[in-house]
């Protein structure tokens, strides 16, 4: 363990809203961290109407570092989430703020001290980027979402590392309080209701300020959504949360790259084997059918290889759904497209 002089205190910011098993389940494992410097624990709830207030209190006399912050239930012109985040980390007693929901639990008690130390790696670091890995999740649509959630992760990841972040988890953030304020926190976009941290992390990351912290003891459980409708609203708001990206160009096709990379090979290899078999040449077929199983085999490899450093593994027979992504995304547009604008702007609780 480091030494409690090089880490940081840390503020840990959780939102929620009606989440009193959540937090009674999961909770207690980041209040019981085992770490060397001062940290607090600051839970901002947005209007509950649930036992969570009675909860937070009931707890706030076992851990002298929880607080507890209520939104007004007044406030006009932001979105409920990102005027939690703003309280929250305005009310922050250190520099060091670190983001996470009230569905998720830290893998280990060492979370805070792994996640310590990455903020601490270098000099100009602002930003550290934890993994999370999603549990549970039955059937069909419990493996689309984890699949979904285990390729965007590690793609996000491995591009921050080398460019800095184009998007994130924030069930797993330590930002800058800093850094937050320098920039006005949420202000030139208030009113969106979701991407808050995605938003955030993309316009200010860069390579020299960020780091990435895939030690297993640093990672987050997260629950598998449960229901299609909640996973269908998280991929509408997915696409209304990029339209407000701000990179460059060369940038955002490096990153678009990246994803096509996945589905071009099998979309040239289809229409290779069609114009194959059209044209009656069947060793040319047969040929670019075999390129494309070894193509597969060697994704497969190399996915489960980057996977390691989550926690996450998909068999073989499962590394075909890659080649759906594209049409997740596609639809996920399509239904974007179609949805009126007000639909992503501020509603009250």
């Amino acid at each position: 363990m480091s030494d409690a002089k090089v880490l940081p205190s840390l503020s840990v910011v959780i939102t929620t809203h009606e989440q009193h098993d959540a937090l009674q389940e999961h909770l207690p494992m980041v209040l019981q961290q085992d770490y060397p410097a001062d940290f607090e624990v600051i839970v901002v709830d947005m209007n509950s109407t649930d036992e969570t207030l009675s909860l937070l209190e009931q707890m706030a006399k076992r851990y002298p570092c929880l607080h507890t912050i209520q939104i007004p239930p007044t406030a006009r012109d932001i979105s409920p989430v990102r005027l939690a985040l703003t309280l929250g980390i305005r009310a922050a007693s250190y520099d060091w703020v670190v983001l996470t929901d009230a569905n998720s639990q830290p893998a280990s008690v060492n979370w805070l001290s792994r996640m310590g130390e990455c903020c601490m790696e270098r000099e100009a670091t602002e930003i550290v980027l934890g993994s999370t890995l999603w549990v549970g999740g039955k059937g069909w649509h419990g493996l689309r979402c984890r699949f979904f959630h285990a390729w965007q992760q590690q793609l996000n990841l491995s591009f921050a590392q080398k460019h800095g972040a184009y998007r994130c988890d924030g069930t797993n953030l330590c930002y800058r309080r800093s850094l937050f304020l320098e920039h006005r926190g949420f202000a030139d976009d208030a009113n969106l209701m979701m991407g808050a941290t995605d938003i955030m992390v993309n316009r200010h990351s860069r390579r020299r300020n960020t780091v990435v912290c895939l030690h297993p003891e640093a990672r987050m459980l997260q629950e598998t959504p449960r229901y299609r409708s909640w996973w269908n609203e998280e991929r509408l708001f997915f696409m209304e949360t990029r339209r407000h990206f701000k990179r460059s160009l060369l940038y955002r096709m490096g990153y678009l790259g990246r994803v096509l990379s996945v589905w071009l090979p099998t979309l040239g290899a289809a229409m290779g084997i069609g114009w194959a078999v059209y044209r009656h040449h069947d060793a040319i077929a047969i040929a670019v059918a075999v390129l494309w199983i070894l193509y597969n085999l060697t994704l497969t490899y190399s996915f489960n290889k980057r996977l390691k450093a989550t926690g996450e593994h998909f068999p073989f027979a499962y590394i075909p759904l890659l080649h759906l992504v594209p049409w997740w995304d596609g639809t996920a547009w399509l239904q974007w497209l179609f949805t009126k604008q007000q639909t992503f702007r501020k509603k009250a609780f």
